[in-house]
């Protein structure tokens, strides 16, 4: 990871308004417009020393989130890490609502590397190859903190429409070159009770690690390796995020919540 920047909240650009926003930035998970709620866009490095020539963003975290406008109650949000340099770096996403929590990575990838002994890419969702997904397959990833450690199966996806759905990146598209994403779902205690959403172990043991984990001050990190031996690593500056993304916004997609049993 880049080494933090010297910005706090202070220094965000802070946009608040009842309409939704759109920026060049264009990110898919816009949050909806509603006459009682106000919108919330923060950026936490908007100058040009972070920005490419074309003004893409980069070395940033961005938070939408999306409060009533009569409680200031938290109803959705989202909060994203753009790298500084998304060819041997990752991304983080996570995507909150009141009844669950998403947790993403998503990074590059030469398919090369994931091919199997007969030259073929391991592919368990061909249904959604028109899609541009030509991988789907099972790594195996490990997250540690300063006190904990769990390891757990996840399915990784791979595509070749884009190398990124959540923001604009100035990575030329190259043949070859896969756009790879991997997401946790948290279904939170205030699910209702005529949805059949449960948490598996895995997941339960996971948040056990993520929501002190994310309240810290110490890094996450992880390691992700496939059958075919490919292997990354990589941390999540847990200090840094803590010192841009509002507590509360924290709280409503993680350190406060409760999952469902």
């Amino acid at each position: 990871m880049s080494q933090p920047l010297d910005n706090t909240r202070r220094s965000a650009s802070h946009f608040k308004k009842a309409l939704p926003l759109c920026l060049p930035l264009c990110l898919p998970f816009l949050l909806p417009s509603f006459a009682s709620a106000e919108e919330h866009h923060l950026i936490e490095a908007p100058v040009a020393s972070n920005q490419s020539s074309d003004g893409v963003l980069k070395n940033s975290w961005v938070v939408d989130y999306r409060t009533d406008d009569f409680t200031d109650v938290i109803k959705n949000a989202t909060v994203l890490f753009i790298p500084e340099d998304y060819s041997t770096q990752k991304a983080f996403f996570m995507r909150c609502n009141d009844f669950f929590s998403n947790f993403s990575i998503q990074y590059i990838e030469n398919e090369s590397a994931l091919k199997n002994r007969s030259g073929t890419l391991p592919n368990a969702s061909s249904d959604y190859i028109k899609h541009g997904y030509v991988y789907d397959d099972k790594q195996r990833l490990t997250v540690k903190s300063s006190n904990n450690s769990v390891s757990f199966d996840i399915s990784v996806g791979g595509q070749n429409n884009s190398l990124s759905n959540l923001f604009k990146t100035d990575i030329e598209k190259q043949p070859g070159l896969l756009g790879m994403s991997l997401h946790t779902s948290f279904t939170y205690k205030e699910m209702p009770s005529f949805k059949a959403d449960r948490n598996s172990s895995d997941l339960k043991k996971f948040f056990a690690l993520l929501k002190p984990g994310l309240a810290g001050q110490d890094p996450l990190h992880f390691e992700l390796v496939s059958d075919q031996g490919q292997k990354h690593t990589f941390s999540l500056d847990v200090k840094r995020m803590n010192q841009f993304v509002p507590k509360e916004v924290m709280d409503y997609c993680f350190t406060d919540r409760e999952l469902r049993e």
